[in-house]
């Protein structure tokens, strides 16, 4: 087959149709009884002109297919999604407030207008793991303790925190007793990746709509921080089998601010519609009435994902880090998605390939997790929470009953002393001697399939690959 520019697109030649035709052009020049068999010096030739022909044509497919933006990554996926005036967003700093106990007056430094610069630097701190927060802006303090000092990761992304880890001073500042964070952070987001961006900009497309549905959905899609937003409608007499009341709406966003989104919906919205959710933002109209705009967060599912790999080569080795980074890059859902294992054995077997291949992706499954319930006794504490994610990694999954126990100032665990947000379990009230929080775990069911739900949005949690 011709290389070829056509109305109907960019047609080029393969590999084996390459080497075919070099192989008549050989025989034309040195007769036909050239030997070009593959262990021949001129079949080895023919053979290294006609692989840098196929990388040539297709690195010419590549261009060629990136003008399509549903095909583009990297830079070019930037530039074909700004002709939609379409960003990628960046990522965000996780935030956490501290307090900090001075025993005279300090001046601490902190990253001020460089707030968003990476390598800005001022007061710092870390938690029990090594991760450092930085001081947001410059205080001047005296004496005395103080609370709700804000505090940002020097990293950009999702950095976890747990309350009353961040306990050690990077910067030695003399005056400074003690630092502290008595709750978590709000933890910041990573750079929007290619098939999030890819949807933000099909869903763009829809802002001009002369549906108020797509526009809407499309509007709040487009604000800061906003990472995902699905709106659903009722335009019947009765309410449906979602729950939402007759001629209503329910928008579902995650991320961004209340003042941004309660002003979409109060712009976007059908007169007379009317709205669901327990988020509220209540705006001021020109007729100096109050509009009340209503709408929800997406409840977040765990998802876990486990699978084999299987060699076809003995000399193969899998940079297991590597294919766990691209399958976190390149899975994505939206909120109401499901997950199968199709698509999850696809993007294995794709990330195993783009690392130097050699393996199969063999017995993928997926989970939503294990479930907890918790009780409590005592006089001390009133109610216990557990965080299902945090627990189950700490007792790798394993099903059982787990009791708690406050003696003389710590918590303990079959006779071992434990920090409860190590488990991710986090009580109210002061705990009295004998104490105790018990949580019964149920471990995870591994399946192939998991149910969209609504208003639900799956969250990777874990990734793990085992090479058979």
């Amino acid at each position: 087959m011709a290389d070829s520019f056509t109305p109907n697109g960019l047609t080029v030649a393969t590999n084996s149709e390459l080497v075919a035709q070099l192989k008549s052009d050989f025989q034309a020049i040195y007769g036909n009884d050239i030997n070009l068999n593959q262990n021949s010096p001129d079949g080895q030739l023919l053979n290294i002109f006609a692989q840098a022909g196929t990388d040539v044509r297709e690195l010419l497919m590549q261009i060629y297919n990136s003008f399509d933006p549903d095909n583009a990554s990297g830079r070019l996926l930037d530039e074909r999604c700004a002709l939609n005036n379409v960003f990628r967003k960046s990522g965000t700093f996780t935030t956490v407030e501290m307090t900090i106990v001075t025993d005279r007056t300090v001046t601490l430094d902190g990253v001020n207008e460089n707030y968003n610069d990476p390598d800005a630097t001022g007061f710092t701190v870390q938690d029990d793991a090594g991760t450092q927060f930085v001081l947001a802006n410059t205080q001047t303090l005296v004496a005395g303790t103080h609370t709700n000092i804000l505090f940002r990761a020097k990293d950009i992304g999702q950095v976890e925190t747990t309350a009353g880890t961040i306990t050690t001073p990077v910067t030695i500042v003399l005056g400074v007793i003690s630092v502290n964070n008595p709750t978590a952070g709000t933890t910041g987001t990573n750079e929007e990746t290619d098939s999030k961006l890819k949807i933000r900009r099909r869903q763009s497309v829809s802002v001009g709509s002369s549906g108020y549905l797509n526009g809407l959905q499309a509007a709040l899609a487009q604000l800061d921080g906003v990472n995902d937003v699905l709106v659903y409608e009722n335009c019947t007499n009765t309410t449906d089998a979602n729950g939402i009341p007759p001629h209503c709406i329910w928008a579902v966003v995650e991320g961004g601010s209340s003042a941004d989104i309660g002003d979409t919906i109060y712009r976007r919205r059908s007169a007379g519609c009317d709205m669901r959710g327990n988020v509220t933002y209540t705006i001021l109209t020109p007729s100096s009435q109050n509009f009340v705009a209503k709408w929800d967060v997406p409840i977040v599912q765990p998802l876990y994902i486990k699978f084999d790999i299987q060699k076809i080569s003995t000399s193969a080795t899998f940079d297991l880090t590597k294919i766990v980074d691209y399958m976190e890059d390149n899975l994505s859902f939206t909120i109401g998605d499901g997950a199968d294992t199709s698509n999850v054995t696809t993007t294995a077997q794709a990330a195993i390939n783009t690392y130097g291949g050699g393996g199969v992706a063999l017995n993928v499954l997926i989970s939503g997790g294990g479930s907890s319930s918790v009780s409590i006794s005592g006089t001390g504490i009133t109610a216990a929470t557990v965080s299902n994610p945090t627990f189950q990694a700490k007792v790798s999954d394993t099903a059982g009953t787990y009791v708690f126990s406050y003696h003389g100032g710590d918590w303990e665990l079959n006779g071992d002393d434990v920090l409860l947000s190590d488990y991710g379990i986090s009580v109210t009230g002061e705990p009295d001697n004998n104490d105790s929080v018990t949580v019964v775990w149920t471990a995870s069911t591994w399946v192939e399939y998991i149910a969209p739900a609504i208003a639900t949005k799956l969250s990777l949690v874990s990734i793990t690959p085992t090479v058979l």
